[in-house]
């Protein structure tokens, strides 16, 4: 049984001031011990989230364009192609890119690096918020040949491919040169040419024979806005190959 007297209120203030002073006296002493002060702590503490930031950032971004189609081996590359013949590609390729309905054609050897300059130029893009593509050449074909069978639609192909800011069309020379891939990839091009849509096409001919298997619509449109940037230098799968064999 209660005897009827009421507690005195707590004052919180004083109890808050009390922990707070504590604690504040806590933090001091335990910066004191390995010689660091609460500004030197907070700063580390606002740079490892940074840093944790970043990471998110820099995974969301290599997610987002795996899912447009860019292969996962190119970007872990994007940090690693060095040499001055590939970066001299990238600077002519990226002027190029900016010009609106720009073809840009990367020709050379395997292992030179042509899918990672595209890769490189498809996060500059996906940086600035514009739709990007990857895409094997003939997967847009066969994509156009499977609607004959009644899978999808000529035109929703055709979107897809329409659509991105920049596309990048891989194994250009994979293609078959027939009566319907021709004009197929050349409608494509030109539909992105005539709306101010760069697009990239990466091939491995002959360079005596790229115009040629171009064509001569494609070619007039690299000459009004576009560059054909040959890739003559050393493979850097074979770099890699002997550096490995030598160890």
């Amino acid at each position: 049984m209660t005897s009827g007297k009421i507690d005195d209120p707590i004052d919180a203030r004083k109890v808050l001031d009390g922990k707070i002073d504590s604690l504040l006296t806590s933090l001091e002493a335990l910066a004191a011990d390995d010689g660091k002060s609460i500004e030197e702590m907070e700063a580390e503490a606002m740079a490892a989230e940074k840093q944790r930031e970043e990471e998110r950032r820099a995974t969301y971004e290599r997610l987002g364009l795996v899912d447009r189609g860019f292969p996962r081996r190119a970007l872990d590359c994007l940090d690693e192609v060095t040499g001055e013949p590939w970066k001299k590609a990238l600077r002519d390729a990226y002027r190029t890119v900016l010009t609106p309905g720009s073809i840009i054609v990367l020709n050379g050897r395997y292992g030179t690096g042509k899918t990672v300059l595209s890769t490189f130029l498809g996060r500059v893009m996906y940086r600035r918020k514009k739709r990007v593509l990857y895409s094997k050449a003939y997967d847009y074909t066969m994509a156009l040949r499977e609607t004959f069978n009644g899978n999808g639609s000529e035109s929703a192909v055709m979107a897809r491919y329409k659509a991105p800011y920049l596309l990048v069309l891989d194994e250009y020379h994979e293609v078959k040169d027939t009566e319907f891939t021709g004009p197929a990839l050349e409608r494509l091009i030109d539909y992105r040419h005539q709306n101010g849509k760069p697009t990239i096409l990466i091939a491995n001919y002959n360079p005596t024979a790229l115009e040629d298997r171009l064509g001569p619509a494609i070619v007039s449109r690299i000459h009004l806005c576009g560059i054909i940037i040959t890739c003559d230098w050393e493979s850097y799968r074979e770099i890699n190959y002997r550096r490995k064999a030598e160890q």
